[in-house]
């Protein structure tokens, strides 16, 4: 059994979706945005009390030292020690005079650790080792973080009620959008759901754009016309076949009630002769109906196997009755792939439409062409077939003017023959066409002719 999922709105899911993806992007460019402005005032304290060292490092270029230590430009608040080889003070800012080293850097090492007489308080601190006139010192210099810390803090609490305003916004306005976007799918629904098996001639109305909506219209549009086309093969298939069952189905019930009508009068001979005569053409109309299904169904090959179209042609000639007698020109053999089956019903049904319509003689051809295809002609002399109906003949249930009139020992047709033939042909990866069998002679008192050419491919080169 197939589960069927819960209803759910595309709106609604595509809504979600985009939030998903709004709020991921945001919160990602939000840490970035929030690393690198941090990272970036690191920097910038880093490099003032680098350059602030450097200020005090020149002021005693010459190893006196002033006391206090000039202040760090611009109010940031900083402090520096300058501390000689035996850890002792050697000067100092005013807001940290007095003190012992806040501050000891080990040897091959330019990182300070804290001392004791450093406050516990989250400052910044950078350590430069000078020559002070002959004397080796240690410049430190530090900057509380405090103002990062702030900084820090208001960029959090800004994006507090930023953020989930701005994330309230994208989704109202996903919404919007999508639906929007969805307004023409939701009118391609509602038109198709409309459209029933009576009314297929109705279209979805096509928007002028090529984007995916447009390209979807015309697809449904297609398969509606595809539909609307099988539906009225299928129609005209079921009236000219319970037309064509009719008929035989007819003739045997009139036989039979004129027997019982007169049993003792009947000619019982005949009136059998004929039920079976018709009985015959209603079995032969089944089989070619079957064959049509299976042809609709492409079942219609059931194997294939190498096999010679001349022999084949040669046996299907031999076993045919014929009024018309046939000539056969196949100088060599001719190997294919194929169902010997089928291709022996598509002969019989050239054969059978030639002496239908032959005058005097019926020319059968088996050759292969260059490209190594095997080629089979049926020609005869009859009155030919009209260039705009030579598609036709190959429909099903088509049966041209002349071949509705019966000849004498002749039956009418049920026009499958051909359509049976090409369907044929076409299982086979092949052609089946006509044309004239003499086109030259439009003067000749026997008519141009007809030639049906059958092409299928070979897999054996041309002798």
């Amino acid at each position: 059994m197939t589960r069927i999922a819960p209803s759910r709105s595309l709106r609604l899911r595509l809504t979600a979706l985009a939030t998903l993806a709004i709020t991921v992007t945001v919160a990602l460019a939000t840490a970035v945005l929030v690393f690198s402005v941090v990272r970036a005032v690191r920097s910038n304290v880093t490099t003032t009390l680098g350059a602030y060292a450097d200020s005090v490092a020149r002021s005693g270029s010459d190893g006196t030292w002033p006391r206090p230590l000039p202040p760090a430009p611009g109010g940031l608040g900083a402090w520096a020690q300058v501390v000689d080889t035996s850890g002792s003070v050697v000067a100092a800012t005013a807001n940290v005079a007095g003190q012992q080293a806040r501050y000891t850097v080990p040897v091959n090492s330019t990182t300070p650790q804290r001392t004791a007489a450093a406050e516990q308080s989250d400052e910044r601190v950078i350590a430069q080792r000078y020559v002070s006139g002959h004397t080796p010192v240690v410049i430190y210099a530090g900057g509380s973080t405090e103002l990062l810390s702030l900084l820090t803090s208001d960029i959090q609490g800004r994006l507090l009620y930023v953020l989930p305003l701005g994330l309230a916004g994208a989704v109202g306005l996903s919404w919007l959008l999508i639906g929007r976007t969805l307004r023409p799918v939701e009118r391609i629904r509602a038109e198709a759901a409309e459209i029933t098996a009576s009314d297929l001639h109705r279209r979805i109305p096509e928007p002028v754009s090529n984007d995916e909506i447009g390209r979807l219209t015309r697809t449904l549009n297609s398969m509606l016309a595809r539909l609307e086309s099988s539906a009225t093969r299928q129609r005209r298939f079921l009236a000219d076949a319970s037309h064509e069952l009719r008929t035989p189905l007819a003739a045997v019930r009139t036989s039979l009630e004129v027997g019982l009508a007169h049993p003792d009068r009947a000619p019982w001979p005949e009136l059998a002769e004929r039920a079976v005569t018709e009985t015959t053409r209603l079995q032969r109309l089944v089989d070619q109906l079957l064959l049509l299904a299976r042809a609709d169904d492409d079942t219609l090959l059931t194997r294939r196997a190498p096999l010679d179209l001349t022999a084949l042609t040669t046996a299907t000639i031999d076993a045919a009755p014929s009024r018309i007698p046939i000539r056969l020109d196949a100088p060599h053999p001719v190997v294919l792939l194929g169902d010997g089956d089928q291709l022996t019903r598509l002969i019989r049904n050239l054969l059978d439409n030639a002496d239908h319509h032959a005058r005097h003689c019926v020319t059968v051809t088996v050759t292969t062409e260059k490209s190594g295809t095997a080629v089979l002609t049926v020609a005869d002399d009859g009155p030919g077939i009209p260039p705009e109906a030579r598609e036709r003949i190959f429909d099903r249930f088509v049966r041209l003017q002349s071949a509705r009139a019966r000849k004498p020992g002749q039956s009418t047709g049920t026009g499958l023959g051909l359509s049976i033939a090409r369907d044929i042909a076409t299982a086979h990866d092949g052609t089946l066409t006509v044309a004239p069998a003499h086109p030259g002679d439009k003067g000749d008192e026997d008519g141009p002719g007809a030639a049906f050419t059958l092409r299928l491919p070979s897999p054996t080169p041309p002798q």
